[in-house]
């Protein structure tokens, strides 16, 4: 037998297998890495240092710590959520794919979360204002809505808000999500209202906010040079002070002619705040006119038998039975009597006063009344006569238009707006023809004495002294600007001393 087959195996014999030297040098460096493993970096699967140096290696543990710089959090477009177990960071675009963005605010909102973040933060702000003609729905696409989310918020809005006082210049803000969902609508009606529309739990809330305000009583004293609008503006007030204070004595001054520059005047006015900034005026508390055509005081009065408003001194009420003047208006173009025609060219008695003013000027209704004809008649033009208590008749003549609803049976009260002026039917320029009848006769309207209102009640003017009496003490206290004098205090003392 062949010695290759000794042993029951071809080929196999004594000799002893012996590994490479490449083998030997391989296994040893193994050997050697996982040596320095254990003694220069510690156990596997423990950190190299507990903060202690339990875990580090004898030689490690001589050593002070090394201080590891803080790795930035990296923070994503919809920021980050911070647990109980630290930063715990997230793929955006996932969280975008799998939440809305409602969710992703109520879990920032979450309580106890830190980090939280204000809806603000992370919401697109869009503003925008109604213009001449606009609805709500028209006025959000044109900020960047679609059809559908304009439609939504109005609905939400049903029930809350009157979309028919919706007035130009009223603005609205919105926020959107990056979603492109809407968040939250905000409009501002006026300056202490809002309409707001949230989403919670998504789903559109709508509600109405008021703010809270404050009110101050304050003195302010004014002289005339030029007008009263510019004298009110120089002083820093608004328009719509010398409105309020224009229909206070709208029965005794014509501050369309009676005004001259040395007049003062002197208010004590309500004005109301919000976080400091002024919003709106109030009443009215008390008022002085000192000028050419007298000294003319008012006091706000709520009685107890008396109706609310404005009275003297004396506690007769600053309402009268007719307007002054039943417009604004320029100049008296014609008088009341004898004239030579501007047309006809001859001598004719006037049964009225024509008052020049710029076409389209409003005119009111001087007194509670009813309307007699309201259309077109002759060289008068268009017309419209309206019967009062007493007797009176008050008519209108050659307007550019007649106001709508204003027709033959319907009543009307003072200072409703009744037509413009024109210059309709025989006439050479705008104007308003203003005639008026008692008992049946023409008479001069600026020449009658009309009653006041109803006075205080007799067994009310105890109360009323007392009331009126710290407002009368203010008003009196109010000095007029530094360095000018009123000619109107003199030429009123001189007047009262006759």
């Amino acid at each position: 037998m062949s010695r290759n087959f000794r042993y029951g195996y071809p080929g196999l014999s004594r000799r002893r297998c012996r590994l490479k030297p490449g083998w030997i040098v391989l296994i040893g460096g193994l050997l050697l890495l996982n040596v320095y493993l254990l003694v220069f970096r510690g156990l596997p699967g423990l950190p190299a240092s507990d903060g202690q140096g339990m875990s580090r290696s004898p030689a490690a543990r001589r050593q002070p710590a090394p201080v590891v710089p803080r790795r930035p959090v990296r923070r994503s477009g919809l920021g980050e959520l911070r647990g109980v177990a630290g930063v715990r960071g997230y793929d955006a675009g996932k969280l975008m794919r799998r939440a809305t963005s409602s969710l992703r605010f109520d879990l920032e909102r979450a309580a106890g979360v830190a980090g939280l973040r204000l809806l603000e933060q992370w919401c697109d702000h869009l503003q925008g204002a109604l213009q001449p003609g606009d609805s709500l729905a028209r006025a959000l696409e044109r900020v960047g809505l679609s059809a559908q989310q304009s439609w939504l918020l109005v609905k939400s809005l049903r029930g809350v808000m009157n979309f028919r006082n919706c007035r130009p210049g009223e603005r609205f803000e919105l926020l959107r999500s990056p979603l492109g969902q809407v968040e939250r609508l905000v409009y501002h009606k006026t300056p202490l209202v809002r309409y707001q529309v949230e989403r919670r739990n998504g789903k559109l809330v709508a509600g109405r906010v008021e703010e809270s305000a404050r009110v101050e009583q304050e003195a302010l004293s004014v002289t005339i040079k030029g007008s009263l609008y510019q004298s009110m503006a120089a002083a820093g007030e608004r328009p719509a002070l010398v409105l309020a204070l224009v229909d206070i004595f709208a029965w005794d001054i014509d501050f369309y002619i009676d005004p001259r520059p040395g007049d003062s005047v002197r208010l004590l006015v309500e004005k109301v705040y919000v976080d400091d900034s002024f919003v709106r005026y109030g009443r009215i508390l008390a008022a002085e006119y000192a000028g050419a055509c007298g000294r003319h005081r008012a006091f706000w009065y709520r009685g107890e038998q008396a109706r609310d408003g404005y009275y003297d001194e004396r506690g007769d009420s600053l309402r009268k039975a007719f307007l002054k003047s039943p417009l604004k208006f320029t100049r008296i173009s014609s008088g009341f009597g004898m004239r030579v025609h501007p047309i006809l060219g001859f001598s004719q008695r006037h049964l009225g006063i024509d008052l020049a003013a710029p076409r389209g000027t409003p005119i009111w209704a001087p007194a509670d009344g009813t309307v007699l004809f309201a259309g077109r008649r002759g060289i008068s033009g268009n017309l419209i006569v309206l019967r009062h208590a007493n007797g009176y008749q008050t008519i209108f003549a050659h307007l550019n238009r007649i106001a709508r609803g204003i027709r033959k049976g319907v009543r009307v009260s003072q200072k409703q707006f009744i037509g413009t002026v024109g210059s309709t039917g025989r006439s050479t320029g705008p104007h308003l023809h203003y005639g008026m009848k008692k008992n049946g006769r023409h008479v001069n309207p600026f020449s009658q004495k009309f009653p006041p209102a109803r006075p205080v009640p007799k067994q009310e003017l105890a109360r009323f002294h007392r009331t009126i009496e710290p407002l009368r003490q203010r008003l009196e206290r109010i000095s007029l600007p530094t360095g000018q004098t009123s000619a109107a205090l003199t030429a009123t003392s001189e007047s009262e001393a006759g």
